[in-house]
């Protein structure tokens, strides 16, 4: 009897020491859910969209950049893929020299909880009345938050917000109607 109270305890005791010390994880749990997505090339997408003029060639934006953009097989847009979520296309325009320069951003990144969309309907009917609205306008309508350059072609500029339901809103700024813009969208 003696013997078997021992055992019991003894198995206790095992039980409870691999409990508290084989679960333990030296991990903090925040590096083993979430890896580092690794920027290649001379800038983050933020900073590359900005340093590149519509009016570089290829040979130019990858100087700009720091590496080689691959070129599409079915098309005649090329790629530089900084990380594994963001990217920079660059598509040639049929009407001049230039190209269409676009920034694809993992958006978790540029999300802002203070964005907010809800004057959205309001500039949209706004917008089919004729109105335009200035870049400076469009920040004080979605909560004073500063957009994040997403395009450019060589006659404007397009900015997109992120807000926390991960909604993003979008606006394009021409350069040859006094930087207003004419388009928007929300996804």
């Amino acid at each position: 009897m003696k013997l078997k109270k021992v055992f019991n305890y003894f198995v206790i005791v095992v039980v409870t020491l691999i409990l508290l010390t084989g679960c333990n994880n030296t991990a903090k749990p925040e590096e083993t859910k979430k890896e580092v997505d690794k920027i290649k090339g001379n800038c983050e997408i933020q900073e590359c969209i900005k340093l590149i003029e519509t009016s570089n060639s290829i040979e130019e934006i990858n100087d700009i950049i720091g590496f080689k953009a691959e070129k599409s097989k079915y098309s005649e847009t090329y790629t530089w893929k900084l990380s594994e979520k963001t990217w920079i296309d660059a598509t040639p325009n049929t009407s001049d020299s230039s190209y269409s320069v676009s920034a694809n951003y993992d958006k978790t990144t540029i999300k802002n909880d203070q964005a907010d969309f809800s004057s959205f309907n309001e500039m949209r009917t706004s917008l089919g009345k004729g109105e335009s609205f200035t870049y400076e306008e469009v920040v004080k309508k979605v909560g004073g938050v500063e957009g994040t350059l997403a395009g450019k072609t060589s006659t404007s500029k397009r900015y997109i917000w992120v807000n926390k339901y991960d909604q993003t809103f979008s606006a394009t700024f021409s350069d040859t109607n006094d930087g207003k813009t004419s388009i928007i969208s929300l996804r």
